[in-house]
């Protein structure tokens, strides 16, 4: 893992090549006391604890979008759609998040026993997928291994997978937004 990442080779060895997200943000470029954006991990930004033992850190890569998209989804509401809501707008509300229900007890939540279904029963349905690719809040490597393991009625030309560079919004870069596009125009026709 050391040598694939360029990462410390103790730490590495210490950690058996398996890092956590958060790890891995950090150690990736700890000797220039920088860490890694979950949602871009393109992005980097200062450490401000470089020497402490445990990491610390808000994410370069979502953090300073929080007020500029905070502030065009107001707007938006606002005086495009004119509805004002009850109480204040939060772009990444932590109590939704910790209150929502995906209904299915201790399980994990996932989706792809309906996708599963549905490429079944729907022989004419197509599926375009597009990830980030330094996006690692969620890796496009989890969902190939699971695309790859679909039955063979989800050939290549019904499911297609798709990595852009850039992060979780990928469709931020212009070339990346642009390519997808025309990936989904070409599924449609």
């Amino acid at each position: 893992m050391a040598a694939l990442t360029g990462i410390d080779p103790a730490v590495s060895r210490g950690l058996a090549g398996r890092f956590d997200v958060s790890e891995f943000r950090r150690e990736l470029d700890r000797r220039n006391g920088k860490v890694r954006g979950r949602y871009d991990a393109s992005v980097s930004g200062s450490d401000p604890y470089p020497d402490s033992s445990s990491h610390h850190f808000d994410d370069p890569s979502g953090e300073p979008l929080i007020a500029p998209l905070t502030s065009a989804a107001v707007d938006l509401t606002k005086r495009k759609l004119d509805w004002k809501p009850d109480g204040p707008y939060e772009l990444l509300s932590r109590a939704v998040e910790r209150s929502w229900d995906f209904g299915r007890g201790l399980n994990p939540p996932q989706s792809i026993s309906q996708l599963r279904e549905m490429l079944a029963s729907d022989p004419k349905l197509k599926l375009l997928v597009g990830h980030g690719l330094f996006d690692l809040a969620t890796p496009y490597f989890g969902t190939k291994i699971l695309l790859d393991q679909l039955p063979a009625y989800a050939s290549p030309e019904r499911v297609k997978l798709l990595v852009y560079p850039g992060g979780h919004m990928f469709y931020l870069r212009d070339a990346s937004r642009r390519a997808f596009r025309a990936e989904a125009e070409a599924l449609m026709k």
